[in-house]
């Protein structure tokens, strides 16, 4: 079972080293955790990517000159700073009390090392309650067949059905949720029962009758807000793009813009690829004969009114078919590989191209070379 109410252990430090780690290997574009789907005697590679990146609020703790910050353990009752050797960790007791555990402890009790999902039954979407799921991932095919992954994806899509099991993923073993949209799997980690609190232990007051008026009144006030489409602008992120405008006007003044010499080739090279394009590393997973379609491209289609297939993924284009190579004009936007993403991001600016700051490196390339 994965630790659960566990303190500050001789891990600690290696733990956030992970976490940082694993930030970084999204941001590159590797898979976070490699393996197989399995049940019964199916076996499906995938691999499996984070569908989150960090919110445009979170910012770099560093000193008056732009250098990032250390973490240190300080005891206050001993007024000193501790070593890895003078920390433990610490399960706490529903009374309060701390008791110690020991690596070889965890050792003891630490899941048996897998590359599997290990899936255990199939049941209804709707039975999973949405307060389970704790964090998305994307499941891409992996080796050189998506046969068994696009047969999986589409059968669990048409039953309605999601797959549920446990895998192990850095020591710890989690409970998963495997969905289907038709073309793409996701997996979703799932919280313990015990990690949810129930209207009880939140201490709700019994249910009382409204009376008629208020009943009526209420009613008229949703209904006045009733929509039968959800518009995806009121769930943008208003507080990061004020803070993200602060910055810049900042920036532009040269304002409290601290650069440590060589921080800014060093972020460039971090940020190359910045958060995997899911759709386009889709696209080459699968096989030339699979469509990806976005949540953008679905709405589109549909609110055209059109019932065909999206174009498939490597289809060719009227001037290929011709055997003829479309012209392009070189400029410099065909001359941006090696750029930093600051380089891409100034040019961007200049380009005023919209959304720039939430872009990947790869993405503020291709902006650049669609608006040249």
């Amino acid at each position: 079972m994965p630790e659960r109410r566990a303190g500050h252990g001789r891990g600690a430090p290696r733990r956030a080293a992970a976490a940082e780690n694993q930030g970084l290997e999204t941001t590159r574009g590797r898979a976070i955790w490699s393996g197989t789907i399995t049940f019964g005697l199916v076996s499906v590679p995938v691999d499996l990517f984070s569908a989150m990146r960090a919110r445009q609020t979170s910012m770099k703790m560093v000193d008056t000159r732009g250098r990032a910050l250390g973490r240190q353990y300080y005891c206050p009752k001993d007024d000193k700073a501790l070593t890895p050797s003078d920390i433990v960790r610490g399960y706490e007791m529903d009374n309060g009390k701390i008791v110690v555990v020991t690596d070889e402890e965890l050792a003891s009790v630490a899941p048996e090392m897998s590359r599997d999902i290990d899936l255990r039954r199939f049941v209804p979407v709707e039975q999973i309650p949405p307060t389970f799921y704790q964090r998305p991932y994307i499941l891409a095919p992996s080796g050189k067949s998506a046969k068994a992954y696009h047969l999986l994806a589409q059968t669990m899509h048409r039953t309605g059905r999601a797959g549920v099991g446990t895998f192990v993923m850095r020591g710890s073993e989690y409970l998963v949720a495997i969905l289907s949209d038709g073309a793409l799997l996701r997996a979703e980690t799932l919280r313990f029962p015990d990690e949810l609190r129930s209207a009880q232990d939140v201490g709700l007051p019994k249910r009382k009758k409204g009376s008629a008026k208020e009943v009526k009144s209420l009613s008229a006030a949703i209904a006045s807000l009733t929509e039968d489409v959800l518009d995806v602008e009121e769930l943008s992120d208003r507080y990061a793009e004020q803070i993200h405008k602060i910055a810049e006007a900042k920036q532009r003044k040269g304002e409290d813009v601290v650069h440590p010499k060589g921080a800014a080739d060093e972020e460039g090279e971090d940020a190359g690829a910045d958060v995997v394009d899911l759709v386009k590393l889709l696209r080459q997973r699968l096989s030339a004969s699979a469509s990806v379609t976005t949540v953008e491209e679905a709405v589109g289609h549909a609110a055209k009114g059109d019932r065909r297939p999206p174009r498939r993924a490597g289809s060719a284009t009227s001037s290929s078919k011709r055997g003829q190579e479309p012209a392009r004009k070189t400029s410099a936007a065909d001359n941006l590989e090696g750029a930093s993403k600051e380089t891409l991001y100034e040019q961007a600016q200049k380009l005023d191209i919209p959304g720039r700051s939430k872009m990947s490196r790869q993405a503020l390339i291709n902006a650049i070379r669609k608006a040249s």
